[in-house]
């Protein structure tokens, strides 16, 4: 498996410290993340581009799948030694966090899920994303995404943050159609991952926008009901879009490192 683009950002004195892998919403990148990492300076984070998106265009090989993007992931982990991680993963980037719990639940620490689903349903219909990855194929236009951005944000965001969305359409504008394709196909690949996040017995943050329109509040409520008396926390964050972490990073970070802390002992940071 083709090594996907990634950093690791942390205390250099506290290589032991906590792990907190970050996991991106389609199609965009990891630097989505870039405005959460000032607000977690003791925390060891590391990005990941996601297979086909972002600086991991070139590691969207072979059949496309969430599972590939999840296994991934883990070559990542491998690669830095690393122990169980709380993974926070945001939309798509949820999917992936969910695969994570389905093939991987040794190396998950806390899963917080953001704007997502387990289910395969809007805003990622498996025809529709197909139907995009043709035309991508046939015209490398990804003007109708870039002109789809602005349902990453919420209207507060985009009326008191008037520099994100323009950030945000040039970041998909600068995307490789190619490799957009491949993710788009691997979504629409996607299986029902309920069950997994029932059986995942660590503990789960499921974090919400009241103003996110694309994956609406009403899945965390779904999502929480499927985990019985498991640890689970749902938060529903005012006046916030799809992108919470891009528009309320220091809400975002209090919140992740609430839940950090929280652990017995933290997340291993060496296996």
């Amino acid at each position: 498996m083709v090594l996907p683009w990634y950093d690791v950002a942390g205390p250099p004195d506290s290589p032991a410290g906590p792990v907190l892998v970050l996991l991106h919403a389609f199609p965009l990148d990891s630097t989505t993340y870039d405005r959460l990492l000032p607000h977690l300076p003791e925390v060891t984070v590391v990005r990941v581009d996601l297979p086909g998106l972002g600086r991991s265009a070139g590691a969207a090989q072979g059949e496309p799948s969430v599972a590939a993007m999840a296994d991934a992931v883990v070559t990542v982990l491998d690669r830095e030694d690393l122990g169980p991680a709380v993974v926070l993963g945001t939309s798509t980037g949820g999917y992936v966090a969910l695969e994570l719990a389905a093939r991987h639940p040794d190396r998950l620490a806390g899963l917080v899920l953001g704007s997502t689903t387990s289910r395969v349903i809007e805003p990622d219909v498996p025809a529709e994303r197909r139907s995009l990855a043709d035309d991508l194929d046939a015209t490398g236009d990804l003007g109708p995404l870039v002109d789809g951005a602005d349902a990453g944000l919420g209207p507060t965001a985009q009326r008191e943050q008037p520099d994100l969305l323009p950030a945000l359409r040039a970041l998909v504008r600068d995307a490789d159609p190619a490799g957009v394709a491949w993710a788009a196909r691997a979504v629409a690949a996607r299986r029902d991952t309920t069950a997994a996040l029932a059986s995942y017995d660590g503990p789960v943050l499921l974090l919400f926008g009241a103003e996110d329109t694309e994956t609406p509040p009403v899945r965390a409520e779904e999502l929480a009901a499927c985990r019985g008396a498991k640890p689970t926390r749902t938060v529903v964050l005012p006046d916030t879009g799809h992108l919470m972490a891009l528009e309320r990073p220091a809400e975002v970070a209090a919140l992740l490192r609430e839940m950090l802390v929280e652990m017995p002992e933290g997340p291993a940071a060496s296996r």
